[in-house]
């Protein structure tokens, strides 16, 4: 799914479901048994919630940043170095301003000497040319549910995923996600 060696966004605006997709992805690699890390920049893990998508806490490194954006950044940029992550999740939340280019190619070349992947999400773009794939996660729908006439309880949001970049990578053409938020 993720291709090793690369660097993803997910971009989407709030509630749009890049969250749920980041915690797709963690879910996938801990649960065949690897290691993952997410730097959580503005806090928005919920790890109870986490544990129920399928993420096996006991295989999660979980960065807390406090709002602090750069430190996320340089924790990132460590995690990508250190050998036994099978992904590096950046989760940049609403205030996701474009990286300089010396710091998107710094994550870029650092993440394609190792076997890990990069996965950062957030409002917008934010490393340019650096990443191999990029998606844009829109809501389409919410579905409701619950007793009574009204449904007052939110059962499902269904989501649009469509790439905005697909380069080739040293593995072969990457493939777009398939997601269902």
């Amino acid at each position: 799914m993720l291709t090793p060696g690369t660097i993803t966004e997910i971009v989407g605006r709030l509630s749009s479901g890049r969250t749920s997709l980041l915690t797709a992805c963690l879910g996938e690699v801990t649960g065949r048994g690897a290691i993952a890390a997410l730097v959580d920049v503005d806090g928005v893990l919920d790890p109870a919630s986490a544990a129920r998508a399928g993420v096996d806490l006991a295989r999660l490194l979980w960065v807390r940043c406090g709002g602090r954006r750069d430190t996320g950044l340089r924790a990132a940029d460590l995690l990508v170095r250190c050998p036994g992550f099978a992904l590096v999740g950046l989760d940049l939340g609403e205030a996701a301003a474009p990286l300089s280019h010396t710091m998107a190619f710094r994550l870029r070349f650092a993440v394609e000497r190792t076997a890990a992947a990069l996965l950062i999400a957030g409002r917008r773009r934010v490393v340019g040319p650096a990443a191999s794939l990029v998606v844009e996660i829109a809501p389409d729908r919410l579905e409701w549910s619950g007793p009574g006439p009204v449904s007052t309880r939110l059962a499902r949001v269904r989501a649009h995923v469509r790439v905005l970049r697909a380069r080739a990578s040293r593995a072969g053409v990457v493939s777009p996600l398939g997601f269902c938020a």
